[in-house]
C-alpha cells in the first residue's frame, strides 16, 4: 500500500512523495509509471522517513553515509562511490538550487564528498 509522505517533498515538484514500504513495492511503482507514462524511475531508500521513494533514473546518484566525516550540521556526510557520481550530484544541486559545490576524496577512504568550502 502506498501513501503520500508527511515528511518528504519532491525537490522539483514541491509535492509530497509517494512512500513505499519495501523496495519491491517501489520497483512495482516505477514499473507502473514506465508502462503508463514511459518515464524511467528507480527506487531508493529514504534517509529521512526510512521508507522507499522513486525518482527519475537520470537524477540518481547513489550514496551512503560516511562513518567518519560530518557536515557543519553535525550529521554524517553523504559519500559517493566515485568522483563522477559526486560531480553528477554537484551538477544536479547546481541546476536545481544554484548551489556552487566542489567534490573531494574522503581523507578516510570512504568515497567522495561535496563541499561549499575551498580549503581541501
Amino acid at each position: 500500500m502506498t501513501n503520500k509522505s508527511q515528511t518528504c517533498i519532491g525537490k522539483t515538484s514541491g509535492k509530497p512523495l509517494t512512500e513505499y514500504a519495501s523496495e519491491r513495492e517501489a520497483r512495482d511503482g516505477a514499473d507502473h509509471v514506465h508502462k503508463k507514462y514511459g518515464r524511467q524511475l528507480v527506487p531508493y531508500p529514504c534517509d529521512t522517513c526510512g521508507l522507499w521513494h522513486i525518482a527519475p533514473a537520470n537524477r540518481q546518484t547513489p550514496s551512503t553515509k560516511c562513518p567518519v566525516c560530518t557536515g557543519a550540521d553535525g550529521k554524517p556526510k553523504d559519500a559517493y562511490r566515485n568522483a563522477r557520481e559526486a560531480q553528477r550530484r554537484a551538477d544536479i544541486l547546481r541546476s536545481e538550487k544554484g548551489a556552487e559545490l566542489r567534490i573531494y576524496a574522503c581523507e578516510h577512504g570512504h568515497g567522495w564528498h561535496l563541499t561549499k568550502g575551498y580549503g581541501r
